[in-house]
């Protein structure tokens, strides 16, 4: 549908609504007519209002958006800071790479998604096959009405390869699409949708120091990120959802591509008496430490297109400790306080703490059972690896709420990889 043919069918629906609106007002249609030119100067002033607000209002997000996420990181809270003994040390923490002794290449597909966010899309797409508009409309309208303060989430498809070696590692991430839907109280209820599609290419290098005695051991790293983002933050009215149901439009999107920097240190004290069987590590992180926005914009949606949001500098604090080895199993417990600097950071979101009891029978045959708690939710996960392929789940919850009043918003996660 051409820009200006949706946009007049807005202004006209509008206009029925607040038609009918004044009828039920003046109690008849007579009395419509007997203050004629009142209610049409109304009405002309509302569709300049309401007309250029469908465009105008924006999206909430009280959500804290991640660049990438590990499944195994989720299913013990996401307090893996101090951990990032895999792959994903590259986005978690870049220092943990010179504790790598071998390599390791994974090819991942993975894909999030919560309960209710394909009921949602039925509902919309039922209501969009109404006889009428008005019945269209008064559908659209009793679906947003009926889910206010409801939050759905999918994060499907995530697309990508890590190599990692010691002390070094490279990602490439084509795809990794994110939408969030809030059903939030403007001007009337809408669906606010924040999506994110982004691409990235990731290097990381990391070393340990040599100017402190062997008794320490800390490591330093870095990865430089080059990330392509479209973005998609509408807050969608049912006026809007009757004249075109997709809650995802690209041609609304603003788009850009950003270089940035996590910069990122794991330490070993010296430690003595009990302290020796927990091996305590911690670990210092800042993401996105240049944050100066999307600056590049190379036009692929739209040629008028602005910036995405900013990735905003955070700053992560962790911890780790091993307990003693038994029989297969390699158990540890982590603690982190996360994403610090963010505009919607508040301590419960950034809190994370988790456990995990990883076990190995042979070198083909391994994996992890773990829990936690992220943002206040409890989280569970479970990880396989047969031969080359790994399969790993998560079920995890995120505060979506506002710091008034709590939301969870749980979410589960589906991981298959080939690792060599």
């Amino acid at each position: 549908m051409k820009p200006w043919v949706k946009y007049t069918r807005m202004l006209w629906v509008e206009y029925r609504i607040l038609k009918a609106g004044l009828n039920m007002y003046c109690g008849s249609k007579e009395g419509i007519a007997m203050g004629s030119f009142f209610n049409l100067l109304v009405i002309f002033v509302a569709l300049l209002l309401f007309g250029n607000s469908a465009f105008a209002v924006k999206s909430l997000d009280f959500t804290i958006h991640q660049e990438y996420v590990s499944t195994r990181a989720l299913g013990m809270g996401n307090a893996f800071t101090a951990v990032a003994d895999d792959h994903s040390a590259l986005f978690y923490n870049p220092a943990a790479l010179a504790r790598r002794e071998d390599g390791h290449l994974r090819m991942f597909l993975r894909g999030a998604i919560d309960a209710e966010y394909l009921t949602l899309i039925d509902d919309i797409e039922s209501a969009d096959g109404a006889a009428t508009e008005d019945e269209e409309i008064d559908q659209y309208t009793e679906l947003i009405s009926k889910n206010y303060g409801n939050h759905f989430h999918s994060r499907v498809p995530t697309l990508g390869a890590m190599w990692v070696r010691p002390n070094w590692g490279v990602a490439i991430i084509p795809a990794d699409l994110s939408i969030d839907i809030g059903v939030h109280q403007q001007v009337g209820p809408m669906l606010n949708v924040n999506a994110y599609l982004d691409t990235t290419f990731a290097y990381g290098y990391a070393r340990d120091t040599r100017w402190l005695p062997k008794s320490h051991r800390l490591s330093m790293g870095a990865v430089l990120k080059a990330i392509h983002r479209v973005h998609v933050g509408e807050a969608i009215s049912a006026i809007q959802l009757a004249t075109d149901s997709e809650v995802f439009n690209t041609s609304n999107a603003n788009e850009g591509m950003t270089l940035d920097l996590d910069i990122g240190f794991l330490y070993d004290p010296p430690v003595s008496g009990f302290l020796e069987y927990l091996k305590p590590s911690f670990a210092f992180v800042v993401r996105n430490a240049i944050d100066h926005g999307f600056q590049w914009n190379f036009n692929l949606i739209d040629e008028n297109s602005g910036q995405p949001p900013n990735l905003e500098r955070r700053i992560d604090i962790g911890s780790k400790f091993d307990i003693p080895n038994f029989w297969v199993f390699d158990p540890k417990i982590a603690i982190d306080v996360r994403d610090m600097l963010h505009p919607n950071w508040s301590l419960i979101k950034g809190f994370h703490a988790g456990a995990e009891l990883y076990w190995k029978m042979f070198n083909w045959w391994k994996g992890h059972w773990s829990m936690g708690v992220n943002q206040g939710y409890w989280t569970a996960g479970f990880g396989a690896r047969l031969a080359w392929f790994q399969l790993d789940l998560a079920s995890y919850g995120e505060e979506v709420g506002t710091s008034e009043t709590k939301k969870e918003s749980r979410r589960y996660m589906l991981e298959m990889s080939l690792d060599f």
